[in-house]
């Protein structure tokens, strides 16, 4: 690997180590506060800075552009299917419990992660590993999948289906939202996608772990 390449993949390693610490201290002390925290120094602390140290200097207009080639026509109709599975397996069996400040919260959270997500992992894998895309397509997405491994370490935070469902989720849909950066070579559609993802399965954990009133 490069130095650059190196560098992506050790502060993705750094943050991951840095984030098996602080999840427990943080939502130790604060459970709602405390994730919300967490989230915040993921933004600040990895996907901010590799967007500026990574993204940014590699100009690429098809990053971020929303044309597709003509043989990837069906991919935003793929991605809908996605969100609609996603939303059906997440939210029909917690109806009883979804207020409308959940979702409030849940929308501007996934608004901002997705979006940043993406661009951080997607496209700064598939740029920094431009000359080496098979090694920068699995290691973006394992280093993905593990930086979900610490959020299971939240103290009293309660995730649908455990630890097995918050990190399998996060490898499965990580494997093919790489897969769909990787074939088009954007991520216009996938943080579109992503938002939307995100919204709707924080809208049920902030619900389930009390970060809005229950009564909304």
């Amino acid at each position: 690997m490069s130095r650059p390449q190196l560098g992506l993949v050790l502060h993705a390693a750094l943050l991951i180590g840095a984030l098996f610490f602080l999840v427990p201290v943080l939502t130790g002390w604060n459970v709602q506060l405390g994730y919300l925290l967490v989230l915040a120094i993921y933004w600040l602390g990895f996907c901010l800075p590799v967007i500026w140290w990574h993204v940014r200097p590699l100009r690429d207009e098809r990053l971020f552009s929303e044309r597709l080639r003509w043989r990837d026509w069906f991919v935003p109709v793929l991605l809908l299917g996605q969100v609609t599975l996603v939303a059906a397996v997440a939210l029909v069996p917690h109806t009883a419990i979804l207020t409308t400040q959940g979702a409030m919260l849940a929308a501007v959270v996934g608004v901002i992660n997705g979006p940043l997500e993406e661009i951080a992992w997607r496209g700064g894998f598939l740029r920094r590993f431009a000359d080496r895309p098979r090694l920068g397509f699995w290691m973006g997405w394992a280093l993905f999948t593990l930086w979900h491994v610490p959020l299971a370490l939240s103290q009293g935070m309660v995730f649908d289906h455990g630890w097995i469902g918050l990190v399998g989720g996060a490898a499965a849909l990580g494997l093919f939202w790489s897969w769909i950066a990787w074939r088009t070579g954007s991520v216009f559609y996938l943080a579109i996608a992503h938002a939307l993802t995100n919204t709707i399965t924080f809208w049920v954990l902030f619900n389930q772990n009390g970060f809005v009133s229950p009564y909304h």
